[in-house]
Parts: structure tokens; C-alpha cells; sequence
């Protein structure tokens, strides 16, 4: 994450205090780790990735891949970690817990982001929140132009001035 977008997405966690959140791509767990450690209302945390070895779509990503997926996270009860062959892609609906606040920071090819989209859609509850990373025009990634046809399509998401992230407010 850029600078002072950690302390962005710990504010707008807050904001709809969940008591589930799931996060897409969690790396090797410094996000959850931080939600955990200053979103006091966190019930239970699913953090979705890749297993090592895994090759992304995306150029810009392929150095992303996680060697130890979770592991920063991994010694707090609440935090449950799923590794799935292809990540996101390879889970269902009822894989995942319905969920107050969701963060997608994963596959950010087109496919990605409109996977795990759909899978935040299904399973954020009403008043809860969806943030998106790497919402921006560089050309890398798919982020900015699958959001921007959700936006066109209905979609009331907010860009969050000076940083690469983007909500949606259900």
C-alpha cells in the first residue's frame, strides 16, 4: 500500500464496524494484521490467496505472490486463512461467511476484480463496505476501468482523493 492508505482503510473499517471481514489477496497478512490489531469490533477475519508458485495474469503481480500467505495474522484466533490453487476463482458463494466489510487487493486482471466483485457482492451485508485497491490509471492493472463500468452501471462507488482506494457503501 502507498503511504497513508493503511490508516485509510483502518478508518473506513471503522465506520461500518464489522464484526466479519474478508480480504482478498491478503498477502502475507500485514493489512489483516493491522484491521485486527485497530478494528476492535472484529468478530472473525477470512483472508483469501495464492499459494506459492502461483503465476498471475498480470505482469505487475508476479513478484506479489506470497511465500507464506497469512503468516502475519496467522497467530490471531480470529483470522482464518483459505489458499485455493487459483485463489478467489476457485471458491463459491457459500465458501465465504456473509461479511460486514470486504477489502479485494487480489487478481486485478479484468477476471479478478469481476470475480471477487461478485463473490464481495454476494456476501457483504446491507450497511456494510467494499474497498478496492490499486484504483488508478497507470494501465497496469484492470482495477480502475471494472469499477468505472460498475460506477456506469449503477454502482455508487467513492474514490478516496490522494490514494488508490476506492468503496462502495452497501
Amino acid at each position: 500500500m502507498n503511504p497513508g492508505e493503511l490508516e485509510v482503510l483502518v478508518a473506513l473499517a471503522r465506520s461500518v464496524a464489522p464484526k466479519t471481514v474478508i480480504e482478498f489477496g491478503v498477502n502475507e497478512g500485514r493489512t489483516a494484521k493491522a484491521l485486527l490489531a485497530n478494528v476492535k469490533s472484529i468478530e472473525r477475519y477470512v483472508g483469501i490467496d495464492v499459494p506459492q508458485g502461483y503465476v498471475t495474469e498480470k505482469i505487475v503481480q508476479r513478484n506479489e505472490v506470497p511465500s507464506a500467505p497469512g503468516r502475519l495474522a496467522l497467530d490471531d484466533p480470529r483470522f482464518r486463512l483459505i489458499v485455493a490453487r487459483r485463489g478467489s476463482h476457485d471458491l463459491d458463494f457459500d465458501d465465504l461467511p456473509k461479511a460486514d466489510f470486504a477489502f479485494i487487493d487480489g487478481d486485478h486482471s479484468d477476471a479478478g476484480v469481476r470475480t471477487d466483485h461478485a463473490l464481495a457482492m454476494n456476501r457483504v451485508r446491507r450497511g456494510g463496505m467494499i474497498v478496492y485497491h490499486d484504483y488508478h490509471a497507470r494501465g497496469t492493472v484492470d482495477v480502475k476501468e471494472v469499477l468505472e463500468e460498475k460506477f456506469v452501471n449503477g454502482c455508487d462507488l467513492k474514490h478516496v482523493a490522494g490514494t488508490w482506494l476506492a468503496f462502495w457503501k452497501r
